[in-house]
């Protein structure tokens, strides 16, 4: 008789053997266990039925596994533990357990059956425990938690792997006051998910439906739902130092918990445990007193150490104040795909961090909301492929902020505007309003107190100042956080896709990068209340097609050199008085090619490439009548090429105007209402 576990148990074997789906007839020899107790199989292919009503614990020793099956009407208040290898086969039965866990093993679990499994705890810290791997195959098996320990509580714990293939896995706990974690391992734990349902439903403060909190675990789907609705504060969807992996399958999270303030907690010199305290005074800020020294923990859908999603279907809804969708603390790479992430939550408002004994500082605890977030100076965010879609609603919310470099799409890759898809898709939009905070410039406003200590728990009494109490101004005297489509700290690169963006508030900006940005390819589209592209550095543009109008501000706005050389550069705004490109040294605007229109309500400020090295020629008006460009087509003199003035609010004044295109003339265009040639595809954009 062979032995049935080493077909499909162990973790391994049934990665490898996809097929192999436990059947109770590899277990020909049943038991009867109507009774608590401890029984042996005496031989391979033991089938345990647990039938009726059984009150106390049930102790199975099996050294070459065994089934046990939880029969029809089973009512079981007690522990199922295995010494061994075990399916675990759901045909009805319920285990309700206050001790340790509700089921456990010495080795590993699979999980299956044809019907159904309910395992349910109150005092228990586990519902489903294995030293070694669970497997979930087939059935449906519902855990169902109600920690009462002031500890972490599991839904399922592994020694080595999760491992599901198929069936539904249920986890939920009703807990709302303590940390509950839905499936976690130790070290070198590896979580993945090929087939079935995983459903996840965490309320505590800091819980975390998938947990493989070490830089070893791997997270990885390549198939099957996980399904997560995360309601406690602080909570986790997905959370590892690891990488998190998603080549294909669906993954839904739900994220309505707030960031989770608490009293920064130190020890004095005798070991005990301290917090502290700062008394906080200024003029500028409506309520002062004495606040407590805080820190703050993110709810975030998925939090791992670095995050890579080549396939799948990835939907998120993050509602809670400074919410996040995605984030990863080394690399975040989209290559593939469909992601669709919208946040809604604000900033938390004022807080007062602690950064060591003799100093307090102030600072905003800018946690607004994001849908994608890259956390480190050194990684790299790279959207290679996929359709992503990202909304942000929260005051000061963000779609994509990235710390390290950013790079968009594939450099090489050719694409046009009548292309009928684009790889990688990306649509990003925030709703959000503008936040001012008190600035981190600690001289200009703010008087901090001397910093106290106290052994008794603030838990209960934290306090924080609201929005409405902050530092507002302008200049050095106050620091604020904007809404923003994307961007990116160290540097930005763009080579093919499209990138649309639009945001609706003061300060929403579409494309930014704090320092150098390359667009060498690709389309971006971007009606903005801000700028639409604002580097911090150089601009260089090569290639692609470019549409950025802005509501409220320069069109693109570059704090170094810009440098044109190629592509299509089409930049207007109607407000007064901006234009459409802008930067403050107008000897550092190189133009060596490309299609150019940037207009703009704003006269005598365009700005024209007066660089020494600038070759391609072109008109530059300071004060152009808006009625005779205004809502036209221009034919730029001595080419083929025809582009459109958009409509500006105010045609009956004066307009910047700024036209180049290869082999033009530096005289002025000419207006008609009907273009001859053939249409770009590209916002009015025609050639002969």
């Amino acid at each position: 008789m062979k032995k049935p576990i080493a077909a499909f148990a162990l973790a391994a074997a049934f990665a490898a053997n996809a097929g192999d789906v436990p059947s109770l007839a590899d277990y020909p020899t049943t038991n009867i266990v109507l009774s608590a107790g401890s029984y042996t199989a005496a031989s391979p292919g033991v089938n345990f039925v647990l039938s009726g009503a059984i009150s106390g614990d049930v102790s199975i020793s099996a050294a070459d596994g065994c089934c046990v099956t939880l029969g029809e009407g089973l009512s079981m208040s007690g522990t199922l533990s295995i010494d061994g290898d075990a399916a675990v086969w759901a045909d009805g039965g319920a285990i309700s357990a206050d001790g340790a866990s509700a089921v456990s093993a010495t080795g590993e679990i699979v999980l299956c059956g044809d019907g159904t499994a309910t395992y349910s705890g109150g005092a228990a810290k586990t519902g489903v425990l294995s030293a070694g791997s669970v497997v979930v195959a087939s059935g449906f098996h519902d855990v169902n938690m109600t920690f009462t320990e002031k500890k972490n509580g599991y839904g399922v714990y592994v020694g080595s792997s999760y491992l599901q293939r198929g069936g539904k896995l249920s986890i939920a706990s009703s807990c709302t006051e303590y940390k509950d974690i839905g499936v976690t391992g130790p070290k070198k734990s590896v979580f993945s998910l090929e087939g079935g349902v995983l459903s996840i439903d965490m309320k505590g403060p800091k819980s975390c439906g998938v947990n493989m909190d070490k830089d070893s675990c791997t997270t990885s789907i390549s198939g099957g739902q996980l399904l997560l609705s995360m309601s406690g504060a602080a909570a986790k969807g997905v959370k590892s130092d690891g990488p998190f992996v998603m080549t294909g399958g669906v993954l839904d999270a739900t994220v309505s918990g707030d960031v989770l303030i608490e009293a920064y907690e130190g020890e004095d010199d005798a070991g005990d445990t301290l917090y502290y305290t700062c008394s906080v005074s200024s003029s500028s800020i409506v309520k002062a007193g004495t606040y407590l020294v805080q820190d703050s923990s993110k709810p975030y859908a998925v939090k791992c150490g670095s995050v890579d999603i080549s396939g799948g279907t990835v939907r998120i809804s993050a509602s809670g104040v400074a919410g996040r969708g995605i984030g990863a603390d080394g690399d975040l790479s989209v290559s593939g795909g469909y992601v669709d992430i919208n946040v809604s939550g604000g900033v938390s408002g004022y807080l007062v961090a602690f950064e060591d004994d003799n100093c307090v500082t102030s600072c905003l605890d800018r946690v607004a909301a994001c849908c994608i977030k890259q956390g480190s100076a050194d990684g790299l965010a790279s959207f290679t492929g996929g359709t992503v879609y990202l909304s942000a609603t929260g005051a000061s919310g963000k779609c994509i902020s990235v710390d390290g470099t950013l790079a968009i799409g594939t450099d090489g890759s050719s694409v046009s505007p009548s292309d009928s898809s684009f790889s990688p898709d990306i649509q990003c939009t925030t709703s959000g309003a503008k936040t001012y905070v008190a600035a981190q410039k600690l001289k200009y406003y703010l008087n901090l107190g001397t910093v106290s200590s106290t052994a008794d728990d603030p838990s209960s009494s934290v306090t924080t100042v609201s929005s409405s109490h902050v530092v507002s101004g302008s200049g050095d005297n106050v620091d604020y956080s904007n809404p923003k489509c994307v961007k990116a700290e160290t540097g930005v690169e763009m080579h093919s896709g499209r990138l649309r963006l639009h945001s609706e508030c003061d300060g929403g900006e579409g494309f930014e990068s704090k320092g150098d940005m390359l667009i060498s390819g690709g389309i971006l589209e971007g009606v903005c209340c801000d700028d639409v592209i604002n580097a911090g550095g150089d601009l260089s543009i090569t290639g692609g097609w470019l549409y950025c109008g802005s509501t409220g501000n320069d069109a693109i706005d570059s704090n170094g050199a810009i440098s044109i050389s190629g592509g299509t550069v089409l930049a207007f705004t109607a407000t007064n008085p901006e234009t459409g490109i802008d930067l403050d040294d107008a000897g550092k605007f190189k133009l060596t090619g490309g299609i150019i229109l940037s207009c703009g309500s704003a006269t005598n400020m365009a700005v024209g490439p007066k660089s020494s090295s600038t070759t391609q020629k072109y008109y530059l008006a300071t004060s152009a009548s808006a009625s005779t460009y205004a809502g036209k087509y221009l034919k730029i003199a001595g080419t083929s090429t025809y582009v459109k003035v958009p409509s500006m609010e105010s045609p009956s004044g004066s307009i910047s105007l700024l036209v180049s295109a290869p082999g033009c003339s530096a005289s002025a265009p000419t207006a008609t209402s009907s273009p001859s040639g053939t249409s770009a595809g590209f916002h009015g954009v025609y050639t002969k």
